[in-house]
């Protein structure tokens, strides 16, 4: 019997969280089967409340008859606003708060997103407790309950900084019946660790960054070490490419399952058993594709990926280009799953790995976490130019750096690369993309 579940929503409810009210909810409408008015109504309310309360979009909804409004195919009305940008946000970040936000119970976050170009955010309560219950909503599709064993390949900046657990963080984690491995330091040793643990565990659902998990299988194959079969694997956080998709499931020996979504929006789409593409949970995202010039693009066909989040109406952000390319599937395609859309395909991130003398693995997304937060990087680039060599490259906004700011960054470069690595910074007017269009913000020139 699963008594962590109902132990650990009536105490979250208790404390005020309402992501397990939303989590029944999206669970019984996905049994009932979910039509596409779930969308039409949260996109009809979104745009009401941003022509009222949200001065950004108050201004442009007078060059549009918004009159009618309430009678209008939300879609159709989305088309004729104008896409938001990084740059957008950063240049109307004001404007595009809710006026009502001083009675909402809101906080910032910031994302480098797949352009490595950082942006502040304001997001609200309601937001959080949505974007929690739609992640535990795709647990549970690819069979991880709540309280069944789930295993989190991920990053961990406050084990490498020699900090522990807070005594809250260990009591939710043994109440979830939830094991963290740090993604962001994998030396062998510490891989050789980690297999253990998934031998012993045998979790429902292991979710990890795609680099990671892929890193941990060729490590596994390479040294012929054997894991036992696991469940499911769940990857997000980078680009997962074919050949990570069958090392991963060749060496675990389960379905690999992928999820797209960013610090922006949350989670945006997800693969399930028996569906090919990924599968936009309606309650939290609509999503677009557009060619370059922003005019859609017919289904099928790979453009720019536009998102409009459904749920943060402290700073909404509809029509947000989010710097990722993919596809939709056409309508005629979704027959056993109608009225949400289906994301066809989804080509993105890139995150290299680094690797230190001694051959342990450093996941890039560690050296993106550190420039977070911090105003004065408009864009940046970490490349390994050698085994104990990184060079930080960030194009400068709002006055430049500290000199205390240099040395935090360097000294946590040097927790993770050794104690005798070098770092450099570097600030260019501009550091342009890959000539193939994309953009790389972490970049390994040490061969493995």
């Amino acid at each position: 019997m699963n008594w962590r579940k109902p132990a650990y929503l009536s105490y979250a409810s208790l404390r005020g969280y309402r992501f397990p009210s939303f989590l029944a909810q999206y669970s019984r409408e996905y049994e009932g089967g979910v039509g596409p008015d779930t969308v039409t109504r949260a996109l009809s309310q979104l745009l009401r409340h941003c022509r009222h309360a949200v001065p950004y979009y108050a201004e442009r909804f007078q060059g549009i008859d918004s009159t009618h409004l309430e009678d209008a195919d939300p879609r159709e009305f989305l088309l004729r606003l104008p896409i938001v940008t990084k740059e957008t946000i950063r240049a109307e970040f004001v404007k595009l708060q809710s006026t009502d936000l001083g009675r909402r119970k809101w906080s910032y976050n910031t994302s480098g997103g797949s352009t490595g170009e950082p942006v502040r955010l304001v997001q609200d309560r309601e937001y959080d407790d949505r974007s929690a219950a739609i992640g535990l909503f795709y647990n549970w599709l690819l069979g991880g309950e709540v309280g069944e064993p789930v295993v989190r390949l991920w990053g961990s900046e406050r084990d490498l900084e020699g900090g522990t657990k807070s005594r809250k963080a260990r009591f939710f984690n043994w109440l979830t019946n939830t094991t963290w491995l740090n993604a962001f330091l994998m030396s062998p040793e510490r891989m050789q660790e980690f297999i253990q643990s998934l031998n012993r565990l045998r979790p429902r659902l292991i979710v990890a960054y795609a680099q990671a998990a892929y890193e941990l299988a060729r490590f596994a194959e390479g040294e012929r070490i054997s894991v036992a079969p696991q469940r499911a694997v769940l990857t997000s956080a980078g680009t997962l490419y074919p050949f990570m998709r069958e090392k991963i499931a060749t060496v675990f020996g389960c379905e690999v399952y992928n999820l797209y979504g960013s610090r922006e929006v949350s989670d945006i789409a997800c693969e399930l058993p028996g569906l090919d593409g990924l599968w936009v949970a309606p309650w939290g995202n609509y999503v677009e594709i557009v060619d370059e010039a922003g005019r859609p693009a017919p289904p099928g066909t790979e453009g720019n990926i536009v998102v409009t989040c459904l749920t943060n109406y402290a700073m909404p952000l509809l029509r947000y280009w989010i710097g990722d390319r993919g596809a939709l599937r056409p309508d005629d395609a979704l027959a056993e799953h109608p009225g949400p859309q289906v994301l066809e395909r989804v080509s993105g991130r890139s995150v290299d790995v680094f690797r230190t003398r001694d051959q342990t693995l450093i996941d890039g997304e560690y050296f993106t976490h550190l420039l977070y937060f911090r105003p004065w990087v408009r864009k940046f680039q970490v490349v390994q130019k050698a085994q104990e060599h990184v060079l930080f490259k960030c194009v400068q906004a709002n006055g430049g750096p500290s000199r205390s700011e240099l040395e935090d960054i360097a000294a946590k470069a040097r927790l993770v690369m050794g104690a005798d690595c070098r770092v450099d910074f570097e600030f260019p007017d501009d550091l342009p993309p890959h000539p193939s269009g994309k953009y790389r913000y972490t970049i390994s020139e040490v061969s493995a």
